[in-house]
């Protein structure tokens, strides 16, 4: 079976949510994928939401994968709860738990007075076992797949969104290009925002950014994408070499892939132009907003086709050039300045 999306993760995430709110409760919940961002919220709001603090005493076992066996798990899982309508069993780091397919039997015949939680992180369940295949039918599937560099900012636009906050994309853009896919470490940042907006401001900007996480507008991956796509040589120069001058914050690993997304993007929006004349359908077919839409229309006028497959070309020679030992004594800095001058040039 093909994993998940990132999308369809969230989509999976909000529907057991919806649920949980609702008091709609499954008999077991296998939360699994490499993205434990969704694994952890919905195992913290099982553990304070399911049972009244009174409950909780008697009725609320937490244990670890490591510590216990399949058959532990279901001799637990099996017990009655004391004065209250059900029990939860929450099993952290279920990835440990060596035979965890023998699972499949106590899913068989599960008791509904137990809300039984496998957290599963940083690995999913083989598919095409029988416990997976159990725990589907009888239960809750959750497949947290980690979300790809360009749908960062989406996410992030989203996240504010859902706690009433309106955030503009080149704010998003620079939050995602400087804290990556990590989600945990995206939402704490964008908490930290939140609590330091003044109360009349509902809005996150690149200067709310700017002066509150550290990241200068001016110096990101996604302002020299910019200046590439507006053709701004001494800009883009300007940038390379402030990146040359702090590889620890701007290393080659994290500035030459998103360059190389960027290109990508003008190449694909130059074949969906053949077929499509809504902006909307080409937004839609490049999965962006149309708010970045509007970049990458002007680089495609910058950019020829042939222009776009050439730089691509470029930056692939320099990356395998950067990798082996041929790049000689240049340093990123150095090497990142050849490539955009071979560019623009």
């Amino acid at each position: 079976m093909a994993k998940v999306s990132a999308k369809e993760s969230y989509s999976q995430y909000s529907s057991i949510l919806l649920d949980l709110e609702a008091k709609r409760y499954k008999p077991f919940y296998l939360l699994m994928g490499e993205e434990p961002y969704y694994i952890d919220k919905l195992c913290r709001y099982m553990s304070e939401h399911i049972l009244t603090p009174e409950e909780q005493g008697f009725n609320q076992v937490t244990i670890y994968g490591s510590d216990v066996t399949a058959l532990q798990i279901i001799e637990t899982a099996r017990r009655y709860p004391m004065m209250a309508p059900r029990q939860v069993v929450i099993v952290r780091e279920g990835q440990q738990v060596k035979d965890i397919d023998k699972l499949e039997v106590y899913l068989r015949q599960a008791p509904d007075t137990t809300v039984l939680v496998i957290c599963y992180p940083g690995k999913t369940v083989d598919k095409r076992t029988a416990f997976y295949k159990a725990a589907l039918s009888k239960g809750v599937v959750l497949e947290s797949a980690v979300l790809r560099e360009d749908e960062t900012a989406g996410w992030i636009t989203r996240y504010a969104s859902e706690v009433q906050v309106k955030i503009t994309p080149d704010a998003a853009a620079m939050l995602a290009d400087y804290l990556g896919t990590d989600l945990n470490k995206v939402s704490m940042e964008m908490d930290k925002l939140l609590v330091l907006l003044p109360v009349d401001q509902r809005q996150i900007t690149a200067d709310v950014v700017e002066q509150n996480v550290g990241i200068s507008k001016e110096y990101t991956p996604f302002a020299l994408c910019k200046a590439v796509s507006f053709r701004d040589l001494p800009k883009a120069m300007r940038i390379t070499h402030y990146f040359g001058n702090n590889p620890k914050s701007y290393p080659w690993v994290k500035v030459l892939p998103t360059l190389f997304s960027q290109f990508v993007r003008i190449l694909k929006y130059h074949a969906v132009c053949r077929e499509s004349s809504s902006r909307q359908e080409i937004a839609s077919k490049l999965g962006m907003q149309p708010y970045f839409l509007n970049e990458v229309e002007t680089a495609a006028r910058h950019f020829s086709l042939k222009q776009t497959v050439q730089a691509i070309w470029t930056i692939r020679a320099y990356d395998a050039r950067y990798k082996s030992n041929e790049r000689g004594e240049s340093d990123d800095g150095a090497l990142l300045q050849e490539i955009i001058y071979k560019i623009l040039k």
